[in-house]
Parts: C-alpha cells; structure tokens; sequence
C-alpha cells in the first residue's frame, strides 16, 4: 500500500524569461494549483518534484530551488520550490488526471480568483 505524509511538494514554474508562470486547472474542483503532490514513501523532497512535473506537466528539464514552506489551507505542509521550464508543449503522460496545465502570463494572473492565497503569496513573491 502506498502510504502518503501530510507533506506535498508545489512548483512555482516560470518560463525562461519569467512573462508566464505554469499552473495546473483542476476542473474537479474549479480551481488553479500549483504542480506537485505528495512525497511518497521513500522519496526525498526534490525527487517528488520531478516526479510530480513530470507526471502532471510532461516537463523533464527543470532547476529548481526550495524557497519557503507553509501551511495549507487543508493543514497539509507544502514545501515551495521556484524554478524555470522552457516554454512548449504541456502534455501530461497522465492524460491531464490531476488537471490540465497552462501557462499564465500576469495580467491573466491577476485575475484569478480561483486559487489559494497561500499559492497567490508564493508566486507573486517570487515573481
């Protein structure tokens, strides 16, 4: 059984040139999060973050940092990474299971009123 920690690991993905950052839209829950997820057993931190933006963004080439961490709104931690990807093709080899991805650029951004303001804070400090 896969056990799970009430630790995720969340992405502040920007592109090369920081004009967009990558957001995933959970049509289940009408909501934009950030790519991550839950470190699974055995897995450190940084090796869920490739795994996870792999998983749910098709994106294999990143460099990322850890930045902060915070508590969400449903009492789960979550580790911040920041990082730049290059802007292409979003294709989830999960078929799009957690969401489907999406650039953002700012000014679609600021509109948003459909994500957490945990996840707001970090991207607008990092922006």
């Amino acid at each position: 059984m896969k056990r799970l920690f009430p630790v995720t690991a969340k992405a502040v993905l920007f592109n090369s040139d920081k004009s967009k950052v990558l957001l995933i839209h959970m049509d289940r829950r009408d909501a934009w999060v950030l790519p991550g997820g839950h470190i699974d057993e055995g897995e450190t931190p940084d090796e869920t973050m490739v795994r996870e933006i792999y998983e749910e963004c098709g994106v294999t080439s990143t460099d990322l940092r850890h930045v902060d961490f915070f508590m969400h709104s449903e009492g789960k931690i979550i580790l911040a990474y920041v990082g730049t990807v290059r802007e292409g093709e979003l294709k989830s080899p999960q078929n799009n299971l957690e969401g489907v991805p999406k650039w953002i650029t700012k000014d679609e951004f600021d509109t948003l009123d459909d994500i957490e303001d945990v996840y707001r804070k970090v991207i607008n400090e990092n922006w």
